[in-house]
């Protein structure tokens, strides 16, 4: 019993309406069938299937509170398999993207790749919010990467990719 009193009680202090349980839900599938999608799609090809094209725009305090959920969401079913998850910041980038995106916020996805010991190349992706690293724990880190590809590549692209509903 004393178990389920545990449990309920973690679900309560981290589920506070049926949305952030249905955010859990859906970044949970998001994360576990991004390694098929990406052996499907070309990078730039799931990039247009990850791009909403109907905006649900919150503003002030409630973007605040389902962004920092989805972060939260994100790192922590992204923390369960780290051991044996490649490509963390690939997929993180791409599920905050999508959520991100879909309530209004314009970011953008980058690509970086940096020569590592021995002159091995290391990949990282990561989101910019007008025009700043978003979103990552260490910015330092990041800007170490040469950026190679960003989606949308401009403004432009992105106010096609919208439709407001």
């Amino acid at each position: 019993m004393g178990s389920q009193t545990g449990i309920m009680q973690k679900f309560r202090v981290n589920f506070t309406s049926f949305r952030e349980v249905w955010l859990f839900i859906q970044i949970f599938f998001l994360v576990t069938l991004s390694p098929v999608a990406l052996r499907l799609f070309s990078i730039p090809r799931l990039m247009r299937i990850c791009t909403p094209r109907y905006l649900k725009v919150y503003e002030g305090r409630n973007r605040e509170n389902l962004r920092a959920k989805a972060v939260k969401f994100t790192d922590y079913i992204l923390g369960w398999n780290a051991l044996r998850c490649r490509n963390t910041c690939l997929k993180r980038a791409l599920v905050l993207y999508y959520f991100l995106r879909k309530w209004g916020m314009d970011v953008r996805v980058c690509f970086g790749v940096r020569y590592a010991a021995h002159k091995r190349l290391d990949g990282h992706a990561w989101l910019l919010y007008q025009g700043d690293i978003f979103l990552e724990r260490n910015t330092e880190r990041t800007k170490a990467y040469t950026q190679t590809y960003c989606f949308p590549d401009t403004m432009e692209q992105i106010k096609q990719n919208y439709h407001h509903g």
